[in-house]
Formats: structure tokens, sequence, C-alpha cells
């Protein structure tokens, strides 16, 4: 084994990488600040058991686990949604909220050693607890209002809903195995696999026109009327007024332009209940944001709050932006016999900007500004 080198997925950030997370860091956090959340932080280790309360379909094939001193088995938290979930139903049992907090930290998912991904990166986001789907403007307008902040090239905000979804699903009477199949389908938009899939279920022309038709429901403010029209009961035509509603009220607060609706868009993690979004930035091909509304995860830790939230992905934002590097305008040039001095003059002029300390073939102490 080389000890110098680090475990796979895992890699240094120095220099420009750290000033770029931490600019980051600080945009976002003055936008969640003028929103009223405030800063939460929980251990980098939770049990085993935790994520396996939060998750149905859990892979513990991508977690780093661990055993305690009592053969409990720990895990490194690969999300801030569910360690907040548990932090709020252990601190405030009894409260009903709302809950606004924020968090920048970093979360690790095991990745195979040759798929290019990192295995720990830094999350930055908000949960809003304790308010149901009301709210889910609030949280959208903030998502909005962050990727301005960050001044991204042609950023789009894409929107969608898990119910759209799970409710036509329900009501072709689907079993959780052909649930999972056309999600899987959808989430592809492989339309021929789907299309030789619905065949062979039996549902209406009417319903299978519908799931044909869900990898292509993204777009402008049209395809709204488009999935009105191929909502087949009443329950689907009164989620896509819901979004029709949010649609208006986005656009009243000037975000129009900014944001895209996906019906086709299924969640990866199976505790979204309502609506789910994602940040995309022209020329990087994931996600820079994703989140959602999870009106029931925090129940299952015995505190039944709804819930909404979102995070920014701060390493694939950091490689796209580009900042000026920075260096210290004042420079203090000095000979070995006068270090002392040097340093004086030096914490004198940090009131000015940053100053470095240069020992130098020079007979006295000189300094040297840059403008």
């Amino acid at each position: 084994m080389n000890q110098i080198q680090l475990p796979a997925g895992f890699r240094d950030s120095i220099l420009d990488e750290c000033r770029k997370k931490n600019e980051l860091k600080q945009t976002l956090n003055a936008v969640f600040e003028s929103y009223g959340y405030e800063e939460i932080q929980t251990p980098v280790l939770e049990f085993y058991q935790t994520y396996s309360k939060a998750f149905s379909n859990l892979n513990d094939q991508d977690m780093y686990k661990f055993f305690d001193q009592e053969q409990d088995i720990l895990t490194l938290r690969i999300d801030m949604t569910v360690p907040i979930a548990r932090a709020v139903t252990t601190r405030f049992k009894d409260e009903m909220g709302p809950f606004r907090l924020r968090y920048c930290a970093n979360v690790y998912k095991v990745r195979p050693s040759l798929s290019g991904k990192r295995s720990e990166v830094m999350d930055c986001g908000v949960e809003l607890i304790g308010l149901d789907h009301h709210a889910d403007l609030e949280v959208l307008a903030c998502a909005l209002e962050a990727l301005n902040a960050l001044n991204l090239p042609n950023f789009m905000l894409e929107i969608g809903t898990v119910q759209f979804f799970e409710c036509a699903c329900q009501i072709a009477d689907l079993n959780e195995t052909g649930r999972q199949t056309l999600a899987d389908l959808i989430d592809r938009k492989s339309l021929v696999e789907l299309k030789e899939y619905l065949d062979t279920l039996p549902m209406t022309n009417q319903i299978r026109t519908f799931f044909l038709n869900l990898p292509l429901l993204g777009g402008e403010k049209d395809v709204l009327e488009k999935a009105l029209s191929l909502s087949f009961a009443p329950e689907l035509e009164s989620v896509v007024l819901q979004m029709k509603q949010l649609d208006a009220q986005l656009t009243e607060l000037g975000y129009g332009g900014l944001y895209q609706f996906d019906f086709g868009k299924i969640p990866h993690l199976d505790y979204y209940t309502g609506i789910i979004f994602e940040g995309f930035v022209e020329g990087v091909g994931n996600s820079v944001l994703s989140g959602g509304r999870y009106d029931k995860l925090l129940q299952v830790f015995g505190n039944d709050l709804p819930a909404c939230g979102f995070s920014f992905k701060l390493d694939t934002l950091a490689e796209t932006i580009s900042i000026p590097t920075k260096k210290a305008n004042i420079q203090v040039l000095y000979p070995q016999a006068q270090i002392v001095e040097a340093l004086k003059i030096a914490q004198k002029l940090r009131q000015k900007g940053n100053v470095e300390l240069r020992l130098a073939n020079v007979e006295t102490i000189y300094i040297k500004e840059e403008e």
C-alpha cells in the first residue's frame, strides 16, 4: 500500500479550489441568511440504522461503514437531509416549527474506482421544516435567488413533481415491480423500451398514452397544458393545476425565463413526496442543485412534520466558475536582522490590505505596494 496517496474518490483541495468554494459558500450563505435560515452542523458519523429507517431501498454498498466500541454499525453521512431530519426530531421533538436551517458540509458515497466521480463532495443548502406544500414557492424563490447571486452563465431550474407519476401508477393499479420498471424507463427516456413494456401491461389506451408521453413532458409553460390534456383522472388534473399556480406565482415574482417544467422527472431518492427540482448550468453535464418536498421523512423518526429543501453541489460549481487570483497587495521585503521591525510594520499595514513578508537580499526594509 502506498500510504502517501489518497483512497479512490478522494482528493485534496488547495489554493484556488479552496478560494472558489469559500466564495461560493459566502455567497450562498448570504442568500440563505436573508431568507431567515440559521446554521446547523451535524456529526460526520451517523448510525447505519438512521439511514435504513429513512430509505426503503437503501444501497449500503454506496456507504462507508464502521463499527463502534459497542459493535453498532456507523456510517459516514451520505447526505444532509436525513441527519437534519434526525436532529430536528431529537432536539425539537414536541415543537412544530417552522424550522429554517442551512448548512455547508461534506457528504460521502463510495464510487467505483474508475468512474471519475468524487467520494467526498461538499453540499450547501437549506431545509424548511414544518410548513406544507404552500411553502414550495418560498423554497423555489430562494433557490432561484441563490442561482442568480452566483452569476452563473445561462442557468435553468427544472421543476417536476413525483405526484404526477405516482398518482398515475396508483390509478393504473400497477404493482411495485411495474412501477419501478416504468420509473427507470421514463427516467432514462428510453422511449422504444418504454413502448414495448407498456404493451405488455393490462391498461387502457388513455393510460398507456399518458406514460408513453411522460418522458417528453418537459419545457416552457405550454407543457402545462399538454400535461393537463393527458391527465386521465381528476387527481392528475389537480396536480397540474398546482403546478400552474406555481408558474403564475413565480412569473409574478419576476422569475420568468429562469425555470422550466419536467413532468417526467423521476427522483433518485425515495423520500420525496411532492415537487422535485434541479438546477443546470450551460456547459455542465450534471445538475449543480437538487431538491424537493419530503413530507414523510421526519415521520419515520417520530416527528410528523412536512419539509422541503435543496442543496448546491459546491465541487461541481467550483469547476464552472473562474475568479481572479488573489495575492497580497503589499509586500514587505526585509533583511534577516530586521525581522522584528518588519513584523511591526506589517501589523500596521494590514489595516490597508493583505501583507506578505519576504526575506530578501536588501540592506533595509522595503515596502512594495501593488495597485
